[in-house]
């Protein structure tokens, strides 16, 4: 260390060494198209320049002292007392002194010189240091003479109460709790300086990053920080990102559209709003949005991979496929098919899809065709829309020749943000198509459902499912009602718990290949989860077990026995715009209508590739 130089023990070191390396980091972030919640070019350079002026300072200091003593050697004769050395010691002593003093004037004429908005730490400055500063002078010229007069003792007396604020420890507590990535920490510090401080704007964006997992209390906070600092682009950019966690793409995409008012050219603004038109599947708007950003940015290498995949996601494809089954019956089941949709105006996509199946017990073996036009659609963020028509060709067998029957399904999905209420209405029209004897007698099934989800408190909702089906055969009608009862537990966004009731009735019995009994009851718990990889594959699991009981026609309920079920999804990305889908489907219930007894079971298994036409 220098003695009496200011700024250059260890820790001025590390500060210079950290400012000189800013530049270098900040270029190396935006060429590697990384974004960051705070801090810009202009934060970088007022850093730079702030450890450039202190290394300019110590080298002026080092040469006026070199100028003093070859000046003073002649004229002022050292005592004969006395060393050099002390000379040396009180010179720059002298010196030291005299620079900080003209440093702290000089800052503090700039700032009578540029009027800057208010500190954002204003508010958390303890009552006694507003009292001293209020009293020394009456402003800012006697606070300047203040701070010049005890140079020798402290930089300035506002360092010395911040250090002693109790508000301030805990935010300092907070920032090195966040730092560290101890988020329960960080938001227990944060939340004691709101509650001593609710105009920390610092603390409250902070809180708000924090409290992501709980939507409705993260916008609340952010939407605070944005009203205490309405000219950072950053907070109307952060409530915009939540607003999209909670699919209100059009209210985010105006929040993004303010942050871009205030910053046209920031890159968070611009690439942040592209994201949300994507996520939105307005991927043509966004391709648009990632164009333009390109033509002046051609180095963002990150928005050149999201500009690839919105193209991908917008591009034409085309999906073969391959399924088949067996239960416990002996039947089976191959199925060779394919797809192909395309983009249509605005977030809509339309398909056809086109099959031939074939069915067979180890006896008779008969087969159907199905052709099927399909369209999907998100008309607003909350409301997901999805139709398909179509016919089934159906082989003749058994003296029945060949039929071809009109199918179809409508589906619409609506949820609201935060995770509100959610309803799921359907109708469809099908074949039954899982043993020979169910496409010889024509089994064909309409149906209407309907399912309500409704939030009770915190991570807890209520599940309500009712449907009501006709089976109609070249011989009869039979009706099959269904209603179900969940109560379902979110541990983590992507984990679901839950424990549910079914209950099925058919009308009658009958002899047209499915198990129609009076009353079938099933008790079971469930658990639904996903896992996302690093490299982008998905699983996703939906599997339940418990017990069931079955009362034929006329008779009354009997034992019960157990019940298992298994639904799995594997998605595994080969390139952009390619995927392999896996599916498997297990069953060991009566519940399913292609069930022949109580204790039929059954294994379907299905692979798929999706493939982008560029």
């Amino acid at each position: 260390m220098m003695a009496g130089l200011p700024g250059t023990g260890i820790g001025g070191i590390f500060y210079l060494v950290t400012a000189l390396a800013m530049p270098l980091r900040e270029a190396y972030r935006r060429a590697g198209g990384g974004s960051a919640v705070s801090g810009t070019w202009r934060l970088v350079a007022g850093q730079t320049a702030i450890a450039g002026g202190i290394l300019g300072g110590v080298w002026a200091t080092g040469w006026l002292l070199g100028v003093a003593l070859r000046a003073a050697a002649p004229v002022v004769p050292l005592p004969p007392a006395s060393h050099p050395g002390n000379v040396l010691r009180t010179v720059t002593f002298a010196l030291s002194l005299g620079t900080l003093a003209a440093v702290l004037l000089g800052v503090e004429l700039l700032r009578l010189w540029v009027h800057r908005p208010a500190d954002r730490r204003a508010a958390i400055e303890p009552h006694e240091e507003r009292q001293v500063v209020a009293v020394a002078g009456g402003g800012r010229v006697g606070r300047i003479v203040v701070l010049v007069l005890t140079a020798t003792a402290v930089p300035t007396r506002a360092a010395v109460a911040q250090s002693g604020s109790p508000v301030a420890a805990h935010l300092a507590r907070a920032d090195s709790a966040f730092a560290e990535g101890d988020a329960a920490a960080a938001a227990r510090e944060y939340a004691v300086v709101l509650a001593a401080d609710p105009e920390n704007s610092h603390a409250t964006y902070r809180l708000g990053q924090l409290r992501r997992h709980d939507p409705t209390r993260a916008l609340q906070l952010l939407r605070r920080y944005v009203a205490l600092e309405p000219s950072d682009p950053w907070g109307y950019m952060a409530v915009a990102d939540m607003l999209a966690r909670t699919r209100r793409y059009e209210e985010a995409l105006r929040w993004y559209d303010d942050a871009l008012r205030l910053a046209p050219a920031e890159r968070d603004a611009v690439v942040g709003r592209a994201r949300i038109l994507v996520r939105a599947r307005r991927t043509g708007a966004a391709i648009a949005v990632y164009e333009r950003w390109l033509a002046d940015h051609p180095m963002d290498a990150e928005a050149v991979r999201e500009l690839a995949a919105a193209r991908v996601a917008a591009a034409p494809a085309v999906t073969p496929l391959v399924s088949g089954s067996r239960d416990s019956d002996g039947n089976t089941t191959l199925r060779l098919g394919g797809a192909a949709e395309l983009a249509a105006s605005g977030p809509t996509r339309v398909g056809v899809a086109a099959s031939r199946e074939r069915v067979q017990d180890g006896v008779t073996a008969t087969g159907l065709e199905e052709l099927t036009l399909r369209a999907a659609s998100r008309p607003r963020a909350a409301l997901q829309l999805d139709a398909a028509a179509g016919a089934t060709r159906l082989d003749g067998s058994d003296g029945n020749g060949v039929s071809v029957i009109p199918t179809g399904q409508l589906r619409a999905r609506w949820r609201a943000p935060l995770a509100g209420p959610a309803v799921d209405l359907r109708a469809a029209r099908s074949v039954l198509d899982a043993s020979p004897l169910l496409v010889a007698n024509r089994v064909t099934r309409t149906e209407l459902g309907a399912t309500v989800e409704l939030p009770v408190a915190g991570s807890f909702k209520l599940r309500g499912i009712g449907r009501a089906a006709a089976l109609s055969d070249s011989a009869a009608v039979n009706h099959r009602t269904t209603v179900a009862a969940v109560a379902a537990f979110a541990a983590t966004p992507s984990v679901e718990l839950s424990g549910q009731f079914h209950e099925v009735r058919y009308s009658h019995a009958t002899t047209a290949g499915y198990f129609a009994p009076r009353l079938i009851q099933v008790v079971e718990a469930g658990s639904y989860f996903e896992l996302e990889t690093s490299r982008s594959i998905l699983f996703a699991f939906d599997i339940g077990a418990g017990v069931q009981r079955v009362a034929e026609q006329g008779a009354a309920l009997g034992p019960w026995r157990r019940a298992l079920r298994l639904y799995s999804l594997i998605v595994v990305p080969l390139a952009p715009g390619r995927d392999l889908k896996l599916e498997l489907d297990s069953e060991d219930s009566a519940v399913a209508e292609a069930a022949t007894t109580a204790r039929w079971r059954y294994i379907s298994m299905g692979l798929s590739l999706r493939w982008a036409v560029p």
